[in-house]
Formats: structure tokens, C-alpha cells, sequence
């Protein structure tokens, strides 16, 4: 089997670019994922906690930029 390279890929017409708006998505998670070990470093309890990071992605994930849209 043959592996098609990425020039395959980019003229391929059903591969799409990421827009501006999945790039921004893109690094509001990394975002997100960058305060979670930066906590997680601080109080390692917060790190191995299941729950807790569930919750912290709900909420960071989720409700922050839900309220952001509301109030722009």
C-alpha cells in the first residue's frame, strides 16, 4: 500500500482548509489545555481529578464563550 503525500492532499478538491474561525476554536483549546497544566503544575490534585477536569472544560469550553458572545 501507497501513502499519498500531502501534495495529493492539497490538490485534492475535498480537502478544506481550516478557516479563521476553526483556527480560533483551534487555540481557544490549546488555550484551554495550557491553564489546565499550568493549574495542574500548582495543586496536583486539580491535574489527576476526573471530575475536575471535566468541569473545567465545560466551563472553559463552553460557558466562557458562551457569556464572551452574549456580551460582544
Amino acid at each position: 500500500m501507497r501513502l499519498r503525500g500531502l501534495r495529493y492532499l492539497l490538490q485534492d478538491e475535498r480537502f478544506e482548509r481550516p478557516t479563521r474561525r476553526d483556527l480560533v476554536t483551534f487555540g481557544g483549546y490549546v488555550l484551554c489545555g495550557a491553564v489546565y497544566l499550568a493549574i495542574g503544575v500548582a495543586v496536583t490534585d486539580f491535574l489527576l481529578s476526573f471530575w475536575v477536569a471535566l468541569a473545567y472544560i465545560l466551563v472553559t469550553a463552553w460557558l466562557v464563550p458562551l457569556v464572551v458572545r452574549r456580551v460582544l
